[in-house]
């Protein structure tokens, strides 16, 4: 059985936030946490279905709401530490010891909030999908094991950055062609669902390989 539960924490933003957890009965042992990016939410259709994939694979999922957003502000760099303080909260609400597997996905911004909180809680016990990070992302993906998907044509990380990121030892990457930063393809919609299941399926595969739990 699915459980939906809205976790609710007050942001300095002036909003009040609900974060989306659904969790299994009997419960899971392995959590997945959702960062989306700076102009969107966890109902983004490549969020969404990751979401999906992940909750139907076993695991408990925890989809994250920035303040700022819901108060209507254009993401500004100052906002970054309160962002990571408010989503390292929810967590904090949400995660207890029963759970042997934490997954992080995170989108654009989302990867660099995802990035600051697996540090606080340690490399070794979070594992990442980092989904078309940023060039501040990159400073994570040296210190934790972590699978990444970017497209070619992402206007925020472009060839020298996928090149650079293809050296690091940590890094399990995926390259889209012609993919942009939404994971798109510009001219086809077609095109476009076909890398959303791609991307979907990644999802669920990143996960299963660690819970070993299979539909």
């Amino acid at each position: 059985m699915i459980n939906k539960f809205i976790v609710k924490i007050n942001s300095c933003f002036g909003q009040e936030l609900d974060n989306l957890f659904l969790t299994h009965t009997p419960k899971s042992k392995s959590i997945v946490v959702i960062f989306p990016g700076s102009d969107g939410t966890c109902s983004d259709p490549i969020l969404h279905y990751a979401r999906k994939a992940t909750l139907l694979s076993g695991c408990d999922v925890l989809s994250l709401e920035y303040g700022y957003y819901k108060a209507n502000k254009t993401y500004e760099e100052n906002f970054l530490k309160q962002i990571v303080f408010e989503s390292k909260e929810v967590i904090k609400k949400c995660m207890d010891n029963s759970y042997e597997n934490i997954f992080f996905i995170s989108k654009s911004l989302g990867t660099v909030i995802a990035g600051e909180i697996s540090k606080f809680i340690g490399y070794d016990k979070v594992d990442n999908l980092f989904l078309t990070p940023i060039i501040d992302t990159m400073q994570y993906m040296k210190n934790c094991k972590c699978d990444v998907i970017v497209g070619t044509n992402d206007k925020f990380f472009n060839k020298q950055y996928i090149n650079e990121i293809e050296k690091y030892d940590l890094v399990n990457l995926y390259i889209i062609e012609d993919a942009t930063h939404s994971l798109e393809i510009d001219n086809s919609y077609i095109k476009s669902l076909e890398i959303l299941e791609y991307v979907t399926k990644l999802c669920a595969k990143f996960v299963r390989v660690k819970i070993k739990k299979y539909l």
